[in-house]
């Protein structure tokens, strides 16, 4: 008993502390290229115009460090932990105190962390601040500062060029971000597309991924799929992929019915699922989904019997699928020509 009224008055105390700290330290507002720092940030539009892009790589590294701090001023620890430990303090308590406020969601940090990602390599400086919004109770926050670390999702990613110390510091909050139980399917696509950036970390990571295959989402589904074929590409078979890739071919959204067609074609495992599957979508109403399929399925060469009819049928569409339907055909008779006992 004895303890726990030490640990609670330890509690108050902390809590006291923080506000008065929340009452009585400055925030300061520095100028910069003569206008108060605060004025910049207020002015950052998310997806803002190139010359908003411009005008801050202009302004070099100074300006880096300045977006920097906007991030970290919009959720310091000091507040995250004085907000939590108000919240759990009695009606009375609370009104002795300064209100924490809700969190920061619009404005800093996301607007200023999706600027800092559009900088791409000249924002390298900010990261130590994004990898601490990464704790940040606010969902849409933790999304966006993941994606700064994934920008532009291909081998030129700030992940793929970080020190490993560095790199591996930020593996939990990845990993704690797929397994979100939260309604923001964003956030965990974006953390599972993360993980891709991690096969030397593949005995933590493919665990993590394969459950994510069975994610209510999509668009996540597809992302963990995406980033298991890169970590873990021998336990694709194991894990379920095709047929998990395949449901997402037939999702409505195109946007995301043609990678899947896409990765089928790269991964080319299970052919007797994935080419009935990609056949199928030949039919699709989407242009997007019907050409990708007919791309893909040339890689396909041992199912070419199975295939060409599907092709023939879907050359009489009158949009662009039916032109690649017509250009895979062609692949299909010069590998017939160059190769007479190839099956056909």
């Amino acid at each position: 008993m004895k303890r726990k009224r030490r640990n609670l008055l330890i509690a108050l105390l902390v809590v006291f502390l923080s506000g008065l700290l929340w009452l009585l330290v400055p925030r300061s507002d520095p100028l910069f290229h003569g206008r108060a720092e605060s004025e910049w940030i207020k002015s950052i539009v998310y997806n803002g115009s190139e010359e908003q892009t411009k005008q801050w790589r202009d302004f070099g590294p100074d300006g880096v460090r300045v977006l920097a701090r906007a991030v970290d001023k919009a959720d310091r620890p000091i507040q995250r932990t004085y907000r939590k430990l108000y919240r759990r303090l009695p009606g009375f308590l609370r009104r002795l105190l300064p209100d924490p406020g809700p969190v920061v969601t619009a404005g800093p940090p996301t607007n200023v962390i999706n600027l800092l990602s559009r900088l791409g390599k000249d924002a390298k400086l900010a990261a130590p601040a994004v990898a601490r919004a990464l704790n940040s109770e606010d969902t849409g926050v933790r999304q966006i500062a993941i994606s700064f670390f994934t920008s532009p999702e291909n081998e030129n990613a700030l992940l793929n060029h970080m020190k490993e110390k560095e790199k591996r510091k930020l593996l939990s909050g990845f990993i704690r971000a797929v397994e979100d139980k939260g309604e923001n399917w964003g956030l965990r696509n974006n953390a599972a597309l993360a993980l891709k950036y991690y096969p030397e970390q593949r005995e933590v990571v493919a665990p993590v991924l394969v459950k994510a295959l069975q994610d209510s989402s999509p668009s996540v589904r597809q992302c963990a799929a995406e980033s298991l074929c890169r970590v873990a590409p021998d336990q694709v078979g194991s894990a379920g992929v095709v047929p998990v890739v395949i449901g997402v071919l037939k999702d409505p959204d195109d946007q995301i019915a043609w990678r899947a067609a896409l990765l089928l074609g790269e991964m080319r495992a299970q052919p007797a699922l994935a080419v009935p599957a990609l056949s199928e979508s030949l039919e699709s109403p989407s242009t997007l989904v019907a050409s990708t399929a007919a791309q893909v399925l040339v890689r396909f060469k041992e199912q070419a019997e199975m295939i060409i009819p599907a092709l023939e049928k879907a050359a009489q569409r009158q949009d662009t699928a039916g032109g690649w339907a017509k250009s895979a055909l062609k692949q299909f008779e010069s590998e017939a020509t160059a190769n007479p006992g190839a099956p056909k």
